[in-house]
């Protein structure tokens, strides 16, 4: 029988989002002790992130409930963060890990957070640019496309506005 432990864990997750999640890669700086108890510090980024946590790339292990210090890398403000579990596939040699915020209201991100909608529950808002003639779209993805589009650097569609198919690339969300 299959362990299905991090599939309740992320739905609950999911359920309870008191803020939206936007696609948004912050330089980051982690301090914590890997799964084998060794003191690491690594540079990376974010994938996502909300006041009240972030989707994280490491190339190290972690261990759920770990407490860990993130460094923004865009305000130079940093927090500690409580790892929730393990959120996605390994890619190549990275894992990526869901983790909050022991203080949100410090805000290290610098974002302003828009209000939270219905769609925010499941999805991650993401805004995306036509490299033809250059219109943005929000889109909501899915975890799975989410971490798709950071691995090949934009997602392939077609534009309503040119006409033409080509690889959209992520830019900084803003309230439209």
């Amino acid at each position: 029988m299959q362990d299905n432990s991090e599939g309740i864990v992320l739905d609950a997750i999911r359920e309870s989002r008191r803020t939206p999640r936007l696609a948004f890669g912050v330089p980051i700086r982690v301090y914590a002790t890997d799964f084998k108890g060794r003191d690491f510090v690594e540079d990376s980024t974010t994938i996502a992130v909300n006041l009240h946590g972030a989707k994280i790339r490491l190339g190290r292990e972690l261990i759920p409930d770990q407490e860990i210090r993130i460094l923004s890398g865009k305000t130079g403000r940093e927090a500690i963060f409580r790892v929730v579990c393990r959120a996605g596939d390994t890619e190549n040699r990275n894992t990526f890990w869901g983790v909050e915020c022991m203080n949100p209201a410090h805000n290290i991100w610098g974002i302003s957070f828009p209000q939270l909608r219905p769609r925010d529950q499941n999805a991650v808002r993401a805004m995306l640019q036509c490299p033809e003639c250059r219109i943005r779209e929000l889109l909501y993805l899915d975890e799975p496309l989410l971490e798709k589009m950071e691995s090949t650097g934009g997602l392939l569609r077609g534009c309503l506005s040119c006409g033409k198919t080509a690889q959209w690339i992520k830019v900084p969300y803003y309230e439209s």
